[in-house]
């Protein structure tokens, strides 16, 4: 039985008053249970700070078990280092709102599940986003093998900003389209590629078509010494023969299933404001084709102590796409 946290907070509002204490009671032991001491001590293997594993127990820090190291002499708690350092979340909350944002569902919808403010699991969510996208850039995906290659493009988005007296264009409903047919500058490319092995890459650098530089940008660190790229007629892509073969085909099913993916969660989404669309980008390329394994794979990347604490300011001007 598959059973989120959202079910059981659903019923537990369900519940008459006179079985509230019974219920707190209940859940109290299990908490009690589940984060006992010895468990919690178990999985803090080394300091985040000094990486030695001479350490011990020095007390609780906000209702957490926390740690000293007897080699550096620094104090740590069981998130210290990790994304969610400092967070009033809980880490089973945390999961809930990873599986909610592999799954498509809205900001509005896991806020009310969780009886959480929607502005809180904005920034939960980012900060997953944002983990991901530094995971990307500072570790690139190697497009070794046949690699599928081509770009598509998303309409670009305002979302939550107001424009400018001098914008390019009028404003829009979310969901809406644009005012011109075809490629033009409210397009977004999204550059993609997909080896044999399922690794995918997505990234935004341009509007419209992409220019020889803005791929090199995008996939000369990515591309290894065997690698075969495919693609449709756009000759730009020709940049790449001299470190790799480049074929010209008709069909690149692979790659339109990514796109036909991408495309697909965007428009559930009503769309996603283009300064964030690389983060988004990051989260598909992490998810396809393997939604069932991401769940865990990003819980246990936002809990790893590799100093990749985040603040609500960085959500919000750092690694934004400016185009």
């Amino acid at each position: 039985m598959n059973i989120t946290l959202k079910d059981i907070i659903g019923l537990t509002k369900e519940l008459p008053e006179k079985y509230f204490e019974e219920v707190y009671k209940k859940l109290t032991e299990i908490k009690a249970k589940a984060k006992s001491e010895k468990e919690i001590e178990a999985s803090i293997k080394v300091c985040p700070y000094c990486e030695s594993r001479a350490i011990v127990r020095n007390g609780k820090r906000n209702g957490r078990q926390a740690f000293v190291c007897r080699h550096c002499n620094k104090t740590f708690v069981e998130t210290t280092g990790s994304a969610i350092e400092n967070s009033h979340s809980s880490p089973t909350v945390w999961r809930q709102v990873i599986r909610d944002t592999v799954n498509g569902i809205s900001l509005d919808k896991t806020a009310e599940g969780l009886d959480l403010h929607h502005e809180t699991v904005f920034y939960m969510r980012h900060k997953i986003l944002y983990r991901i996208e530094q995971e990307l850039l500072t570790s690139p995906v190697d497009l070794s093998g046949v690699c599928e290659t081509d770009e598509t493009y998303v309409l670009e988005n305002e979302k939550g900003r107001k424009f400018p007296e001098n914008h390019h264009r009028k404003p829009r409903n979310h969901g809406g389209k644009a005012s011109k047919r075809g490629l033009s500058n409210e397009q977004v490319c999204v550059c993609t590629s997909i080896n044999g092995d399922g690794k995918c890459v997505a990234v935004s650098v341009n509007r419209a078509i992409p220019s020889k530089s803005e791929l090199k940008k995008v996939f000369s660190d990515r591309i290894v010494d065997d690698t075969v790229i495919l693609c449709d007629g756009n000759k730009n892509y020709n940049v790449f023969e001299e470190k790799c073969t480049v074929a010209h085909v008709s069909n690149l099913n692979k790659i339109n299933n990514f796109h036909s993916f991408i495309k697909e969660r965007l428009r559930a989404a009503r769309g996603v404001a283009t300064i964030y669309q690389n983060r988004y980008n990051a989260l598909f390329s992490k998810i396809f084709g393997s939604q069932e394994t991401a769940v865990d794979r990003i819980f246990e990347l936002m809990t790893s102590c590799k100093n990749s604490f985040a603040t609500n300011n960085d959500i919000e001007s750092k690694i934004l796409l400016t185009i």
